[in-house]
């Protein structure tokens, strides 16, 4: 899916809800449109063919079939795009302007047409498929369409500004409720993240303290107590254990201020030293990032360990496209949004079903989702079988 598509297109998942979100809409609406076709088809057969042209109604009907085979394998493939919807809109938009050759007016006075569920079809896909903004100007379209080729008065026309209406506000509800849903488990997870280094922290702390226990208070309580005798081989090997331990746990002088890295500048270095063996695209906002950059290019800091940790991370997954993908290409994505830094590294190679994946194959698990982890941010990892692989980074600061 281009980068355009993705603006205006629904289903491209931000998050776990976003994600189901999409995969419940593919299947929807490839339902209502195959099934729309499929009920089309049989109504115009049992119908009565009084004043239409059955072969007129063969050609739009066998068009609309094909079509809706075509609309299933595409959208299983590459998703719900912009230029697949608008193509189904308009090829639905055509239909309505014949309505005269291939539905008898009859039907349209007895309102049991079947072209005003043809009509609310394309209307529920696009809502589903698509942002408000652009999904009820295509309903409109269907609409105007519907009324500039029905040959007869009808008052069914009402029900497709209901639909239009009642189904984009619902989707609109329902992705904000799974936008929320997403920042409160996000946040929720950073949360226990905290808690686990928190943790971790105090059990080092309790290690630390034994072995000065250990290697430094113990020798001196013995040279206190006369146990030990200066220049005696013991208390020699205890002093020198006693400063191997105050070097390896005394604080570093304290530093200006924390170290940052620039993320765009890492990355870059990064997919040059991939690049014999992958054909990498770095793009930074939506923008693509070409040669050198000079001194006035944004840059996007984030602290020395974060940087490391996507670094590594994004050096796993390019590894994982060159080894596994089958493709000689990926791209890499970066966006800042607020505090939150995003990096996508996608490919359209062979991709895999995650839910297959032993539990004894730990390069995604250990080198990608826990280095992303235990540097406070999150790895998501999407892929499905000849459709490619999409790992997301994501680290807010906190």
């Amino acid at each position: 899916m281009t980068e355009a598509s993705r603006r205006w297109t629904s289903t491209d998942p931000a998050g776990p809800s976003g994600y189901a979100l999409a995969r419940t809409v593919l299947r929807f609406a490839i339902a209502l449109r195959c099934g729309g076709v499929a009920a089309a088809c049989v109504a115009a057969a049992v119908g009565d063919g009084t004043g239409i042209s059955r072969g007129w109604q063969v050609a739009v009907l066998g068009g609309l079939a094909a079509w809706a085979a075509f609309f299933s394998v595409v959208a299983v493939r590459r998703g719900l795009g912009l230029p697949l919807i608008t193509a189904d809109t308009a090829l639905v938009a055509l239909a309505m302007l014949v309505q005269d050759r291939i539905v008898p007016g009859s039907m349209v006075v007895d309102e049991t047409t079947w072209a005003i569920m043809l009509a609310s079809t394309a209307i529920y896909v696009a809502q589903l498929a698509l942002r408000p903004v652009v999904a009820l100007p295509y309903a409109a379209v269907v609409i105007a369409a519907y009324l500039t080729g029905v040959q007869e008065s009808t008052s069914q026309v009402r029900v497709l500004f209901v639909q239009a209406a009642v189904v984009s506000a619902m989707m609109w509800l329902m992705r904000r409720g799974g936008r929320r849903a997403d920042a409160i488990v996000a946040a929720r997870d950073r949360e226990r993240r905290r808690a686990m280094l928190e943790a971790a922290r105090r059990v080092d702390e309790r290690h630390h303290r034994l072995q000065m226990h250990d290697s430094v208070l113990a020798p001196l309580t013995m040279i206190a107590s006369g146990a030990l005798q200066a220049g005696s081989p013991g208390l020699r090997e205890g002093a020198r254990q006693a400063l191997q331990v105050m070097e390896e746990f005394s604080p570093s002088p304290p530093a200006a201020g924390a170290p940052v890295a620039d993320l765009v500048e890492r990355l870059e270095g990064l997919i040059a030293q991939l690049r014999p063996a992958l054909s990498c695209d770095l793009t930074v906002a939506g923008e693509r990032v070409a040669g050198e950059r000079g001194s006035g290019e944004p840059r996007i800091e984030v602290p020395e360990p974060v940087a490391s940790a996507i670094g590594d991370a994004v050096r796993e997954a390019l590894r994982n496209v060159a080894a596994h993908a089958g493709v000689p290409d990926a791209s890499v994505g970066v966006e800042p949004c607020g505090d939150t830094v995003r990096v996508e590294v996608a490919d359209r190679g062979r991709g895999f079903d995650p839910s297959r994946v032993p539990a004894a194959r730990r390069g995604i698990r250990n080198s990608i989702v826990e280095r992303m982890a235990m540097a406070g941010g999150i790895a998501t990892v999407r892929s499905r079988p000849d459709e490619g692989t999409v790992v997301t980074l994501r680290w807010t600061r906190g």
